[in-house]
């Protein structure tokens, strides 16, 4: 702004000095002349004019002060070398002086014949400059202070929530899982404070597990061991009857085939989340063969007839001896929980093409399960009726292990049965795990 305004000033003053020059250029031989030209223009420039000669002496001054007088300061001197010349100057005021030669044309070119010398107040433009820098100082200073003070409201804003994740994370790290965030925001610390949510939930939910685990390993560990130890006492401290002895020593062998059970089991669902799956290409039909023929033993035992009506067997992408084990504990399930009260038991496995894969259903005619109890048979140690799984040697892990493999496969499974009806299972194939040619 400074700039410009003084800009402005020193132009028009200079344009103003460059016409006095032109009109002096044809007086300077008459005083009179000269004077009646130049003092109309003292309210035009609302300055002081003077006119030199080539001496430097002072032939007009419109304040008729400095009459007959030399002048030699800086712009003057600058002038009689035939160039414009401007300088500021400040006593109790600004003051512009603007100096130009007065030309005169000779025969071998021009010359200095005199200087036109002008000067006036420019205290209004500096005030008004002076005002200017005040002004936007000010407002400099309050959008300063509006823009900290919205700074550090922004920043609070965004902080506390990194703060409130902050303490929840420390909270977790102390062993509190499934401390949430109350964080609405769309933006990105929202989304953060979702992921946030969703890995405390899984945290506390993996830790539950664990917990849950750990005390049905060793409530299943206890229970044969209490009873192996009951078992010894007796002998111990009581019987001497060989007949006994021979009972007992039986009992405390299948609490040992029991534990050995459980401990295989246990080992296999470790594995199943630690390995991971193997895919290949497999006949399912093969894989089905082998489970039943791995069963048949049993099913002879159990005097269970066991069917299967597979409709174009296809080729599967899968982890054969994991999809294997599934069957087996499916298959085996159903053999353990015949319906003994009926004259013939079985157990049928068809299988048959869908819209959007393939579908597998064990169906048998067995004790059934009640209908409470459906949707809690695929959590581990889980076991309907006590007394007859220990009869039949299960330990409730067999259905979490097929649930695991199954869930790592991308398939589906789901469960109908009706007490002293029968159970059928359903596996469905997602087309994902199919054959191309299927």
């Amino acid at each position: 702004m400074e700039e410009s305004i003084l800009k402005g000033i020193e132009v028009n003053t200079l344009k103003t000095a460059n016409i006095l020059s032109n009109i002096s250029q044809n007086n300077l031989d008459n005083p009179f002349n000269l004077r009646k030209s130049i003092l109309p223009y003292a309210t035009t420039v609302e300055g002081r004019i003077l006119v030199l000669n080539e001496e430097g002496r002072v032939m007009v001054d419109t304040s008729h002060m400095m009459n007959g007088m030399v002048i030699d300061n800086e712009e003057v001197k600058v002038a009689f070398n035939m160039q414009e010349s401007l300088g500021y100057y400040q006593t109790d005021k600004y003051i512009l002086q603007v100096a130009t030669p007065i030309l005169q044309v000779t025969g071998s070119g021009r010359k200095v014949s005199g200087v036109v010398l002008v000067s006036l107040s420019v205290d209004a433009a500096f005030e008004a400059i002076n005002d200017f820098k005040q002004q936007l100082i000010l407002i400099s200073t309050m959008a300063a202070f509006i823009g900290i003070l919205v700074a550090l409201l922004v920043s609070e804003k965004m902080s506390r929530p990194i703060v409130e994740l902050s303490e929840k994370a420390k909270r977790i790290g102390e062993g509190n899982f499934g401390e949430r965030v109350e964080i609405k925001s769309k933006d990105e610390i929202g989304r953060l404070a979702e992921n946030f949510n969703h890995m405390s939930q899984e945290l506390y939910r993996i830790d539950k597990g664990r917990t849950q685990f750990i005390g049905d390993v060793s409530h299943e560990l206890k229970t044969p061991l209490a009873s192996m130890k009951a078992l010894i006492d007796s002998l111990l401290y009581g019987e001497d009857d060989i007949q006994v002895y021979r009972e007992y020593l039986g009992d405390i062998d299948g609490e040992i085939d029991r534990l050995a059970d459980l401990v295989k089991s246990l080992l296999s669902f470790t594995k199943i989340g630690e390995e991971g799956i193997n895919l290949e290409p497999t006949s399912l039909n093969e894989i089905l063969e082998s489970a039943t023929r791995i069963l048949h033993p049993l099913s002879v035992v159990y005097d269970v007839e066991v069917l299967m009506d597979i409709e174009d067997p296809p080729e599967i992408l899968c982890d054969k001896n994991r999809i294997t084990e599934v069957f087996i504990n499916l298959v085996d399930n159903a053999l353990k929980y015949r319906d003994v009260e009926k004259e013939q038991s079985r157990v049928i496995i068809n299988g048959r093409n869908m819209k959007d894969g393939y579908e597998i259903r064990i169906v048998d005619n067995g004790l059934g399960i009640r209908e409470e109890e459906l949707k809690s048979i695929f959590e581990k140690f889980y076991r309907g009726d006590t007394s007859r799984s220990r009869d039949t040697g299960g330990v409730g892990i067999g259905l979490s292990i097929v649930s695991r493999i199954l869930k790592l496969h991308q398939w589906e499974i789901c469960v109908d049965s009706k007490v002293k009806e029968g159970t059928t299972i359903i596996l469905f194939i997602p087309k994902t795990s199919l054959s191309l040619s299927l």
